[in-house]
């Protein structure tokens, strides 16, 4: 089970370097439309879809290296005031809600991706490309996550504190 952690482990952290490639180019993409549209005064058609585009995946990438992190938002104020016999309970709950309504988001969105491809159904804005090519990314998203949420019920710390559990 550990070498199949650390396979799940590289896959999404080679994910998220990747996400932070595609942010590069959306900054790229940006920068360029700005300087052509207003010193050149000749807008791109492509730049504000590539942008979109290439957010979707950016965002699906990065969603589980930050729950393999710990690092997605918290409130942790029910929880640090409840007595420390209750917080690993509570904890492991948290997280298995969490996994199972990620686990039917990827459900969810998968069915419909699957629709897209199958319905050829392209984006709509001025490039367009087949739908499914942007959506695939966002099952692979809340998948990941949902299964990173099961192993930290699984490797939680001991006084159910929510830091990074390696």
């Amino acid at each position: 089970m550990r070498q199949l952690f650390r396979w799940h482990d590289a896959i999404t952290i080679a994910g998220n370097y990747v996400a932070m490639v595609l942010l590069f180019i959306i900054c790229a993409s940006f920068s360029y439309e700005v300087a052509a549209r207003y010193i050149f005064n000749s807008p791109t058609m492509w730049a504000n879809a590539l942008v979109s585009y290439l957010l979707c995946a950016s965002i699906f990438l990065a969603v589980p290296d930050l729950t393999r992190r710990n690092e997605h938002v918290t409130i942790n104020m029910l929880r640090d005031n409840l007595p420390p016999s209750i917080r690993r309970p509570f904890s492991i709950g948290i997280r298995l809600v969490s996994g199972c309504m990620c686990m039917f988001a990827a459900w969810f969105c998968a069915n419909e991706t699957i629709s897209q491809y199958v319905g050829e159904i392209e984006t709509v804005l001025e490039w367009q490309i087949p739908k499914w090519i942007v959506s695939i990314f966002i099952p692979y998203g809340f998948l990941n996550a949902a299964l990173y949420f099961f192993r930290h019920m699984i490797e939680a710390p001991a006084d159910g504190e929510e830091g990074a559990i390696a």
